[in-house]
């Protein structure tokens, strides 16, 4: 008898009575990925969702504490004239001049992920000085 190339799935198959796609793909996958490729996978992942999320994030805050208009009477990060909520949280017209809505809740959401993105690789990555390196200053691509 001849065995066939996929012996896992096809054992997983007949032993448990059918196996999920994902039992499936971590047996037929065991051999090539493992727990480093997890956290380089892991890494990569939050590495893209912070670059993505960067330069919104910093001028938000950041750019907002250094733009020589905050506090009190000026600029504000939180509350709802807050930059957060006005810029990240917020929908705009095409041009950008006219609020038109808030998010829904579920992007509200996946954009405080994509913050803590950002958060999460300054503390664990180095940052790249931008007349050096041609990267990202506190309002963006220098």
């Amino acid at each position: 008898m001849m065995m066939p190339a996929n012996f896992t799935a096809v054992n997983s198959e007949v032993v448990y009575g059918g196996a999920d796609l994902f039992t499936i793909l971590a047996d037929t996958t065991a051999p090539i990925w493992n727990a480093a490729n997890v956290k380089k996978f892991n890494t990569n992942l939050i590495t893209l969702i912070s670059n993505s999320f960067f330069k919104k994030t910093v001028s938000n805050t950041l750019g907002v504490m250094f733009g020589g208009n905050w506090g009190k009477d000026g600029d504000k990060i939180f509350g709802e004239e807050g930059s957060i909520n006005q810029n990240v949280f917020g929908l705009w017209n095409d041009d950008h001049t006219t609020r038109t809505d808030d998010m829904t809740f579920g992007n509200k959401v996946m954009q405080v992920l994509g913050m803590a993105a950002v958060g999460y690789t300054l503390g664990t990555t180095d940052a790249k000085v931008g007349f050096n390196d041609g990267v990202y200053g506190i309002n963006g691509k220098l």
